[in-house]
């Protein structure tokens, strides 16, 4: 789908060859796996662990009560298209031991449903999230032991994971800020960031 010279895949839609949500299963190992001190969460280390060559992975803020949104700056390629959530979560046994994996997945869908607000702009036009769970609904992942949501040990974990998210085609050459803002638990965590890229040849 296009909106002016912006194009985006939409939840129904096979990028590269594989089904949105497998993508955001992608996202997800990439983001649980990269350790806490250099997470790209924090918009410092976004090449870090990236996952392919044809696709950059961006990460908004972690969810918390500050309504306050980070600047961000990086270069991307024309050629390049970009993943990245406007508000998402995911669940994991290693966080929740004693729950089955049917509860993974409603535990998840649960929290999303609590979503109040779910908006991106591109170049100040808002471009619409999609809501796409992970695929497979129950996916393998391993947990860095020093992770970014503070989960005691790490290893390999099986976790279910729902967003909305939104999924650029490559833009055109020059400088584009992407805004993104979320807000979960009826407007208590807020999660989001302002990015601004440097789009090169």
């Amino acid at each position: 789908m296009t909106f002016g010279e912006i194009s985006f895949f939409t939840a129904d839609s096979m990028p590269y060859g594989e089904t949105y949500g497998s993508w955001t299963v992608k996202w997800w190992q990439w983001f649980l796996q990269t350790p806490k001190s250099i997470n790209p969460g924090t918009g410092k280390y976004t090449y870090v662990n990236q996952q392919s060559n044809d696709i950059l992975f961006l990460a908004g803020k972690l969810a918390d009560e500050d309504r306050n949104f980070p600047n961000r700056f990086c270069t991307v390629s024309t050629k390049t298209s970009i993943l990245f959530p406007v508000i998402n979560c995911a669940a994991t046994q290693l966080e929740h031991p004693n729950s089955k994996l049917q509860d993974l997945i409603e535990h998840v869908k649960r929290d999303e449903d609590t979503i109040i607000k779910k908006e991106c702009s591109v170049n100040g036009k808002r471009i619409p999230a999609q809501r796409v769970k992970s695929d497979p609904p129950i996916f393998k992942s391993r947990i860095n032991e020093d992770n970014a949501f503070n989960v005691k040990g790490g290893g390999s974990t099986d976790a279910s994971a729902d967003g909305f998210w939104v999924f650029l085609k490559p833009l055109p050459m020059g400088k584009h800020i992407i805004s993104c803002r979320g807000s979960c638990e009826y407007g208590k965590l807020n999660s989001g960031a302002n990015y601004h890229l440097q789009v090169v040849e």
